[in-house]
């Protein structure tokens, strides 16, 4: 029985890791002074539960701060995007994607092969902790592939979604016997929680803090092509969590109940992988045996050499390494007098780097603003124009240095030299700050500059430079159509459609109105629910031309007024009243038209005309906005006027309102 092994805290590592029977026999001879009789190993991790192909720990501060993290299996890297920050975890350090939705998120590449054992296989499954900053419908984590149908969700859970529901989607959305199960959950998602899903073949489950929460059965097998990884979104940056992620693990096959146990640990966690020495006294034992009972001579010689991965117990930092422009403020320790030296401040850019429109986009503009109406609003301001913004969004890959960028024609701005603009971020550039934050509230974890001057009411050259001889954008922006009119003072903002293809600013198409008045600046436009989640969410079993209520409006319609499908009396009703207004210094009747309009709603309503029944228009020459004013609960009370006063022209008209 010739050999050595070298066992630490129990485990044989040596054997673990030399794969050459010769050199383990050079060992057994004696000849460790053949240098080829020396085998170097790395000790390995210690996995909580077998098989991982992907874990993620969150516990390098370094790393998220730095913009990647490396996953402890296979070195699998995650860019980190947004406002996403370090942060206490409820197992050491963890993952911040702040107190609102919206750009902060982490991108894997999910192209390269790793997750092939998953879908080989037919099976996945995920483990994390996740708290809450606020309960909004969001995507803990989306494995894309581009079969998978709706958003190309292959793997994807929604930790909540709508009132509580929790949502798991594989290969594709949202049939209930091919792709999803789901289910209400009462918990509270402020605090600490753990939860694992399993695709185990066409067996799913949901697990939350150690004991099973739901299963059932889908049979559509998960696709091969994988795309991206999202954590804290979807597989392209949207529908953001508020909250805080924490231990991610990824296995390609179901992992058990056993397995889920010790991981939640009775609440109080436990790691998915863990250092072979661990804190506190270790046991190291060697066992040498010689090649026969004959030999004599033995000689073993062991060193054992180790590194922290977050820095030692000397105040000595990791190694920082720049690969876009970053202001670095540091200070140093004096370890003798136990003081702080005072901050210094450096800015290292990245030469080469240029802004142009294909990184650096203006993703929302609000040029007429509603009048302020609220007494916090009136107290700061009663010009709508102090409420004015401008939006920026960094679409590129990584910082961008805005020194130099200013606006020759428009407002009267230009950024500050050092200012940096991280990769997926946003930047405000705002009219009167003390006047926003009366409307908004406080500006929180995003740039903002004020400027001077006012955007122009009926639409204006907005012209961006920079020091080269090409403009960063040029363009007209209008409130005729066919630009939104619903920006032009009753509310909404400008919105840029796609914002991450870098659309052309000139073009009207380009541009849709907020979704809710006053529009989201510093956040991503909130997606909109389509038609089918809304049913689901609402036990709808009819069809969208169905009337499940029995009150005379059609599902399709409860969706789009944002109406209670299950209660009659909840009917809202196409209002037509006729009021006496002054409209430019003459008092006449116009007559009104009120609807309520669903805000979450991913369709239309358009006011339409007609003198024959036949050819329908949203003419604007005929129907002018007026307002849109917020409910509070979801929906607003949309109105339009006839332009021409009551009776003028003698001519007949007949109005529809046109859900699309």
């Amino acid at each position: 029985d010739d050999g050595i092994a070298v066992y630490i805290n129990g485990v044989d590592k040596l054997r673990q890791n030399l794969s050459s029977t010769a050199t383990f026999n050079r060992f057994a001879n004696g000849n460790i002074g053949d240098e080829a009789g020396w085998k170097d190993f790395t000790l390995p991790r210690s996995e909580l539960v077998p098989g991982l192909i992907g874990y993620w720990p969150f516990d390098s501060a370094s790393q998220i701060e730095g913009g990647r993290i490396v996953d402890l299996v296979a070195g699998i890297e995650g860019e980190v995007l947004g406002d996403t920050a370090a942060t206490e975890g409820h197992l050491g350090g963890a993952v911040d994607f702040g107190k609102s939705p919206g750009g902060s998120w982490i991108s894997v590449d999910a192209s390269n092969g790793w997750l092939t054992p998953a879908s080989d296989a037919n099976k996945l499954s995920v483990s994390l902790w996740q708290k809450l900053h606020s309960r909004v419908s969001s995507s803990t984590f989306w494995f894309g592939a581009t079969s998978a149908n709706n958003g190309a969700r292959n793997f994807q859970a929604h930790i909540p979604w709508g009132g509580g529901d929790i949502y798991f989607d594989t290969a594709g959305c949202c049939g209930g016997g091919d792709t999803r199960i789901n289910k209400g959950s009462d918990i509270d998602y402020l605090e600490w929680h753990h939860f694992v899903f399993i695709k185990d073949g066409d067996h799913k489950e949901i697990w939350i803090d150690g004991e099973l929460f739901h299963e059932g059965e889908n049979a559509t097998p998960l696709f091969d092509d994988w795309t991206t990884l999202g954590i804290g979104s979807d597989s392209t940056g949207g529908s953001n969590v508020a909250g805080i992620v924490d231990d991610f693990g990824v296995w390609a096959r179901g992992i058990t109940p056993d397995e889920i146990a010790s991981i939640y640990n009775g609440g109080k966690g436990s790691p998915l992988m863990t250092e072979a020495l661990s804190a506190g006294a270790n046991t190291i034992a060697v066992e040498i045996h010689q090649a026969s009972g004959g030999s004599s001579d033995i000689r073993f010689d062991m060193m054992l050499h180790g590194e922290t991965s977050q820095g030692g117990g000397d105040n000595v930092s990791d190694p920082i390494f720049f690969a876009e422009p970053t202001i670095l403020r540091a200070r140093s320790y004096n370890t003798g007098s136990k003081e702080w030296s005072a901050l210094n401040e450096v800015f290292y850019t990245i030469d080469g780097l240029s802004v142009d429109a294909t990184n650096f986009v203006v993703s929302e503009l609000h040029y007429h603003p509603a009048n302020p109406t609220t007494p916090a609003e009136l107290a700061q301001s009663s010009d709508r124009d102090d409420f004015e913004f401008l939006e920026f969004l960094n679409i590129g890959r990584t910082a961008l240095d805005l020194s130099g960028i200013r606006f020759a024609a428009g407002i009267n701005f230009a950024f500050p030299n050092n200012t940096v603009l991280k990769a997926g971020n946003r930047l405000l550039l705002i009219r009167n700050r003390a006047a926003f934050e009366a409307r908004y509230g406080p500006i929180e974890s995003i740039q903002s500059f004020e400027y001077t001057g006012r955007f122009n009411n009926d639409g204006e050259q907005l012209l961006i430079t920079a020091n080269g001889p090409d403009p960063v954008h040029d363009f007209t922006y209008n409130d005729q159509l066919p630009w939104p009119k619903e920006a032009d003072g009753a509310g909404s903002s400008l919105i840029l459609v796609n914002p991450a293809e870098g659309p052309s600013h000139g073009k009207p198409a380009s541009w849709t109105t907020s979704r809710y008045l006053g529009g989201s600046p510093g956040k991503a436009e909130p997606a909109g629910i389509t038609y089918g989640a809304w049913a689901a969410s609402n036990g709808i079993k009819g069809k969208p031309n169905d009337d499940d209520d029995r009150d005379g409006l059609s599902n399709y319609w409860e969706f789009l007024f944002g109406s209670r499908p299950d209660l009659a009396s909840d009917a809202p009703v196409f209002g037509l009243t006729v009021q006496s207004i002054d409209v430019d210094g003459v008092v006449n009747d116009y007559l009104f038209l009120t609807f309520r309009k669903n805000l979450s709603a991913n369709a239309s309503l358009t006011v339409e005309v007609s003198s024959d029944l036949i050819t329908w228009s949203p003419d604007p020459a005929t129907i002018k906005p007026v307002s849109k004013a917020d409910n509070g609960d979801g929906t607003a009370t949309v109105t339009f006027r006839f332009a021409d006063p009551v009776g003028q022209g003698q001519s007949r008209n007949f109005i529809r309102l046109r859900g699309n």
